[in-house]
């Protein structure tokens, strides 16, 4: 038997049947308008961050010798929820970016002596060892690296007097900044970066990121220390303001967890993977005191010759 298909009936006589001429009609027509759209240009929509702001900091802007260009992007919401796209550019000394990544590198092969350690801190204890050993390397890479960042320390200063920035928002600015820079391990022996080898790479782990903004605040005259954990393999900085969440004691001194890693972390916050404090070691690399007394050993710049060394445990986390 053949088949055979039925219309139902309608009180409608096809789409708008007598406007358009019918259903093709109408087709023909979406089509017209949508071809007339695409010809239009319109402007670009950011909903929610209008502004783009650039911004460059030059560590010398007389001189001849190369430089090295390093740009970031990324959002800011300001304590009036005000909303900012920053685009920044330091243009760095290629001499000063050498010399901040060749630190790395001879601090890798010194030894317990070279970094200014008495030998009896050789411990059989590997999480004693490391307490000594990482809180001296994280002290020679802030005292060598806070005279390279004093220019753009200031570049910043200029962006807070230009944005007419309050206290705090200075602040939270760096944090963003150093938060939103690209995360990767820069690997090596020690897995590390200096403050300006993180900028010119322009990506950094959990330490190198760390004591890059710990320079940064420290010369801006906010209170830090270093915190690392042997047993999260991981390191955050700490802050010594007046705010809530989770700190350690230092001096009598309270200093709030800081993540550095990524951005979206809070002051105090505590990632609850890493939520054991006595897990973690805190230590003031600024001090001036332990400076002084180990300037005097620490023959960094003394040294000709490289040897092989034990690679030395790292608190880089994932």
């Amino acid at each position: 038997m053949a088949a055979r298909f039925y219309r139902r009936k309608s009180s409608r006589s096809g789409c708008l049947k007598g406007v358009f001429g019918g259903c093709f009609s109408l087709l023909i027509f979406f089509i017209l308008i949508i071809s007339m759209l695409s010809s239009i240009e319109f402007p670009e929509f950011d909903f929610g961050y209008g502004e783009k702001v650039n911004y460059t900091i030059e560590m010398d802007s007389l001189t001849t010798e190369k430089i090295i260009n390093a740009s970031f992007s990324w959002k800011f919401v300001s304590n009036t929820l005000a909303k900012k796209n920053y685009n920044l550019t330091f243009r760095l000394l290629a001499n000063e970016v050498r010399k901040a990544v060749s630190l790395i590198d001879r601090i890798s092969g010194m030894t317990f002596e070279e970094l200014g350690l008495d030998p009896r801190y050789e411990y059989r204890d590997p999480e004693i060892q490391a307490q000594y050993v990482w809180a001296r390397i994280y002290q020679i890479v802030y005292e060598r690296s806070s005279p390279q960042l004093k220019t753009i320390s200031e570049g910043f200063n200029e962006i807070f007097r230009n944005e007419n920035m309050p206290d705090n928002d200075k602040l939270l600015f760096v944090i963003s900044f150093v938060q939103n820079i690209k995360y990767d391990r820069p690997g090596g022996t020690l897995d590390l970066f200096s403050p300006l080898a993180t900028l010119s790479k322009k990506f950094g782990d959990c330490d190198s990121k760390a004591i890059l903004l710990y320079v940064l605040l420290e010369r801006m005259g906010i209170d830090c220390a270093m915190m690392w954990s042997q047993k999260y393999k991981h390191a955050m900085l700490g802050v010594n303001i007046s705010t809530r969440g989770n700190y350690k004691i230092s001096n009598g001194k309270k200093y709030y967890f800081l993540e550095t890693t990524y951005p979206g972390w809070t002051i105090g916050d505590l990632p609850p993977d890493f939520k054991n404090k006595r897990f973690w070691f805190i230590n003031e690399v600024d001090s001036k005191e332990t400076m002084v007394r180990n300037k005097e050993k620490s023959k960094i710049n003394e040294r000709e010759e490289s040897s092989k060394r034990e690679s030395k445990p790292t608190p880089a986390a994932p």
